[in-house]
């Protein structure tokens, strides 16, 4: 899969975890940074704008799926990849279905987090595509409206 100059953020408690996931990401996205807390991340994405932000649960100061839902929820341009174990998946894919986060069980192959990867590049580019036709469509919208209210205005002058 071709390198997509998309940033990304991996968020984990395990230096260990962190590292390898770092050097999967590093395939399919770049730069890709790293953060041990949910602190530290939201600093991150405050300074720089995140294209991927994978959250490697649970965390040091907290689970994550609350912050997962406030990135995602605040952050629309950010597309989140949570990290759970098996046994919380069902719970977690619960809180997070309207969301639009990304819910991947661990322990994960490297393999599936290269294809969730281009599952999220690929959303990403169709949902930039779509604002692109919405804002079109607005832009011809507002067109129509302001010629309206002119024929309106002449009508009315004679």
């Amino acid at each position: 899969m071709a390198k997509m100059e998309c940033s990304a953020l991996v968020v984990s408690g395990d230096a260990q975890s962190s590292g390898a996931l770092k050097g999967i990401l590093s395939r399919i996205f770049g730069p890709v940074r790293e953060a041990s807390t949910i602190t530290q991340a939201k600093q991150k994405i405050a300074e720089d704008a995140m294209g991927v932000v994978v959250i490697n649960s649970p965390l040091p100061d907290e689970f994550g799926v609350d912050s997962a839902l406030d990135i995602a929820g605040k952050n629309g341009n950010v597309s989140v990849i949570l990290l759970v174990k098996a046994d919380a998946y069902e719970q977690v894919q619960y809180k997070t279905r309207n969301s639009g986060i990304f819910v991947l069980t661990r322990p994960l192959k490297g393999q599936q987090l290269i294809e969730a990867g281009g599952v999220v590049l690929a959303a990403r580019k169709k949902l930039r595509d779509l604002a692109q036709e919405n804002m079109k469509l607005r832009r011809r919208m507002d067109e129509l409206s302001l010629v309206t209210r002119a024929k309106c205005l002449l009508i009315g002058k004679k």
